[in-house]
């Protein structure tokens, strides 16, 4: 991204994939935890905006390690949202990665998607701790640079434990509900529309990040197989899932007119497509 001075926090799965993808013609500062970050450090990069990817994202790790996943996604971004303010200034665009695990659906009960401005219905501990992230961030900067980013399912061409297609192979049952996903690749050109000129009008709010349309665990556990990269799952239901899975899975479809005016993704199945024959060759 020329000209831009980006800090991008987090070396997780989707941190991997960013430093690489954002890394064009700026400088690119890229750390793990918010420890690695005082007042004078801060000052020094001065960066031009702030991307935060670090979270804890395993459901029945989260679980089992409630005080440690509320600090990673809900007290450490608001930290880190006010150490960059003291140091650089509030106008600072600060990109936050959150869930579109807060909604449990797939769809509303009115049948309609989910979109940002409806309120979270957390079915676990780790969607509730990315709510309450989400809500102490947007209390602490009302309208100003922050953009939270809510993407369901992330993937990429990455042999990454936390990639939605790794999980997705390994599992031989799947379910076949309506869901939603984002590529990284999706993530990174909204990060990029965001920041750059002309995106100030998507500052100051959620956007949900997604393809366009709908897709299913085992759709995409088929377009593995097809691809050489597992067996051919089998079908489970819903309700035969939730009575051996906890915590429990959600299913969820999202919905977002301002971010399809700024980003207009791929349809779901061309992008997933697309993704597992890099991912294939990785």
């Amino acid at each position: 991204m020329a000209g831009e001075r980006i800090l991008l926090v987090g070396r997780g799965h989707l941190g991997k994939f960013l430093r690489e993808r954002l890394r064009v013609d700026g400088d690119l500062h890229w750390i793990a935890e918010l420890a690695e970050l005082d007042e004078g450090s801060l000052k020094r990069m001065h960066p031009s905006a702030v991307v935060n990817t670090a979270g804890k994202t395993d459901l029945r790790w989260c679980e089992d390690h409630p005080a440690e996943t509320f600090r990673s996604n809900a007290s450490a971004p608001l930290e880190l949202y006010r150490r960059i303010k003291a140091a650089c200034g509030p106008e600072v665009p600060f990109v936050h990665l959150s869930s579109g695990c807060v909604w449990d659906g797939p769809y509303r009960a009115d049948g309609k998607p989910f979109g940002p401005d409806d309120p979270p219905a957390p079915a676990c501990f780790y969607s509730w701790t990315k709510a309450a992230g989400d809500a102490m961030l947007l209390r602490e900067a009302p309208g100003g640079a922050l953009v939270i980013l809510r993407p369901r399912q992330v993937y990429s061409p990455l042999k990454a434990e936390r990639n939605t297609l790794s999980k997705l192979a390994r599992y031989p049952q799947l379910i076949d509900t309506p869901n939603s996903m984002t590529s990284a690749e999706t993530i990174a050109k909204t990060i990029e529309r965001v920041l750059a000129p002309g995106g100030e009008a998507a500052r100051g709010r959620i956007l949900c990040v997604y393809e366009r349309g709908v897709t299913s665990p085992f759709e995409v556990g088929t377009f593995l197989a097809q691809a050489g990269l597992r067996k051919k799952p089998e079908r489970i239901s819903k309700a035969d899932l939730d009575q051996t899975l906890k915590p429990k899975r959600v299913d969820t479809v999202l919905s977002d007119p301002c971010f399809e005016a700024l980003v207009d993704p791929p349809a779901a199945q061309d992008e997933l497509k697309r993704v597992i024959a890099a991912y294939a060759k990785a």
